[in-house]
């Protein structure tokens, strides 16, 4: 626990993703991907980039996100209209939309903030067979590549229920990530970080 620091500013939250080069990615994991993904859509809005939120685990929550525009100065309309939000709900849909619906929207603007909450979660239900979701997965990862290419790349991950088979999904994804930094509840309302892997070079 001693590589924790606290995370509760603004710098603190984006220095992480500044230390690299424009366009580039972080994963994020850990606990308090709500207030995370927030977050990091309203200083995005606030950088006047475009703010695409993929929600894949059901946990985007646009209080917290007008909360967090207002502390960087912005009013509700503005985050509110400037961050597009899609969900899915199987992965075979997430699929989809990192190679059909994320390119023909980045292809309409010059620089973008893609924020992908819960890219592994889907992988894990059962209800589709483990081969099929291993296939789906290396499928979006090999979308993500493409993307990755076009804006600077986010992935906010929580902890897997313990009860969870662990299938390494996101081992794999953090093979895309320049960083990978874990994510943990402070006291109150803090929270804390821990760089994991720093950007090569």
């Amino acid at each position: 626990m001693g590589c924790y620091l606290p995370l509760k500013s603004e710098s603190a939250l984006t220095n992480p993703f500044s230390l690299i080069p424009f366009p580039s990615s972080l994963l994020t994991f850990g606990e308090g991907m709500r207030f995370l993904t927030a977050a990091a859509a309203a200083w995005g809005v606030a950088r006047g980039l475009a703010v695409l939120v993929v929600d894949a685990a059901n946990r985007f929550d646009p209080y917290q996100l007008v909360r967090e525009g207002r502390k960087r100065g912005l009013l509700p309309d503005q985050v509110l209209t400037r961050v597009q939000v899609s969900r899915v709900f199987t992965c075979h849909q997430l699929v989809q939309l990192v190679w059909e619906g994320l390119p023909a929207e980045l292809a309409k603007v010059d620089r973008a903030l893609v924020i992908l909450l819960g890219p592994c979660s889907l992988f894990y239900d059962e209800q589709t067979p483990l081969a099929e979701r291993r296939r789906l997965f290396r499928t979006m990862m090999g979308g993500l590549v493409q993307v990755k290419q076009r804006a600077a790349l986010w992935f906010l991950q929580a902890n897997l229920p313990p009860q969870v088979a662990n299938q390494h999904f996101g081992r794999l994804l953090a093979r895309l990530a320049d960083q990978v930094v874990r994510a943990g509840a402070g006291e109150g309302d803090g929270r804390r970080v821990c760089l994991v892997r720093a950007a090569a070079g």
